[in-house]
C-alpha cells in the first residue's frame, strides 16, 4: 500500500472549502462570482488601490481586472476617482454598499471556517496554517525542486 499523498488531500480539501464558500455565499444572498468577490476584498483592503494592484495581488491579466471593475461599478459597489498623483490611474474604493459587501463576504468567510475545523484544537490549526504557508511559499519559489 502506498502513502497518501499530500496533493490528494489538499485537493479534496480544496474542493469542500469552495463548495462550503458557496453555500455560505448563496446563504447570505451573495451571487457574484469569487472572483469579482476577491477583487472586492481587495480594493476594501488595499490602500489606494488601483486596477494594476489587484491584477498583481490576484495574478490575473490587467484588461481581466478592468472588466471585472467596470462591472463592479456598474453594480455600484466601486466608485473610482483620479489619482491626485498620477493621473494615468484611478484609484478603486469601495462604496457604501460594496462595503455592506465586504462585510457580508467576512461573514460568510467566517461561517464556512468555523465550519471546516470544527472540532479541531487551536494547536492543530494552527500547525496546519503554518505547514500551508510554507508549502506555498514552496510552491512560489522558482528555485528547481531538489
Amino acid at each position: 500500500m502506498t502513502a497518501p499523498h499530500p496533493g490528494d488531500a489538499l485537493h479534496r480539501l480544496l474542493h469542500a472549502y469552495k463548495r462550503a464558500m458557496r453555500e455560505a455565499y448563496r446563504a447570505a444572498g451573495i451571487e457574484l462570482p469569487s472572483s469579482h468577490l476577491r477583487a472586492m476584498k481587495a480594493i476594501c483592503h488595499l490602500p489606494q488601490c488601483t486596477a494594476q494592484a489587484i491584477a498583481e495581488r490576484m495574478q490575473r491579466d490587467k484588461s481581466q481586472i478592468t472588466r471585472m471593475v467596470q462591472e463592479l461599478c456598474a453594480e455600484k459597489l466601486v466608485k473610482r476617482t483620479p489619482d491626485p498623483l498620477d493621473g494615468r490611474r484611478q484609484i478603486l474604493t469601495p462604496t457604501a454598499s460594496g462595503k455592506r459587501l465586504r462585510e457580508r463576504i467576512a461573514e460568510a468567510e467566517r461561517e464556512a471556517g468555523a465550519r471546516m475545523v470544527r472540532g479541531l484544537p487551536r494547536t492543530s490549526i494552527e500547525a496546519f496554517v503554518r505547514l500551508a504557508e510554507t508549502m506555498a511559499a514552496n510552491l512560489d519559489t522558482t528555485e528547481p525542486p531538489r
